[in-house]
């Protein structure tokens, strides 16, 4: 029953993302083949991976709700995956700088020797334009201590490249 309740969580967030993402005024240079590279950890690096190999896509829009989706090998080497919402702001810095906020439906394996779960957490983002083509996203999340969840420090870094 949770595996049902967790695919129909990540279809539900596609189908929205796709109703409202992909509108006729959406433009090619809006889209970008994620590649997920490293993830650095603030604590317990030692029984983490640092190279976390992934593939996706986010279609992310200045000033407009977006979308992003893929899979990733997360950091005890469990296949993730996570779809989920976004919104980035207008480029600043002569183009070159653009924050990113948005949601995300997450299965991954959050402690070591644990079973996946399925959560919805923050994204929150910095986005560094190389060239017309390639983009570095800076994402991750602080360390979290509440009631009996916690969660490590995490800087995750992706390179996204806009195809023609």
């Amino acid at each position: 029953m949770k595996a049902v309740t967790q695919k129909l969580a990540v279809a539900s967030v596609l189908a929205v993302c796709l109703l409202f993402g992909t509108t006729s005024s959406a433009k090619a240079n809006d889209g970008f083949l994620v590649l997920n590279t490293i993830a650095l950890h603030f604590e317990n690096f030692d029984d983490r991976n640092a190279f976390t190999p992934g593939i996706g896509w986010e279609y992310s829009p200045s000033s407009k709700l977006g979308f992003h989706v893929g899979t990733l090998s997360d950091s005890f080497g469990f296949q993730s995956s996570y779809a989920g919402i976004n919104y980035a702001s207008k480029p600043k810095f002569y183009g070159k700088l653009r924050f990113l906020v948005g949601a995300t439906v997450l299965h991954k394996q959050f402690r070591k020797n644990a079973e996946p779960e399925t959560k919805v957490v923050p994204f929150p983002a910095v986005e560094f334009r190389l060239n017309d083509t390639a983009v570095i996203n800076l994402s991750g999340s602080p360390q979290v201590d509440f009631a009996d969840q916690r969660n490590n420090a995490v800087l995750f870094f992706q390179l996204k490249l806009r195809l023609p």
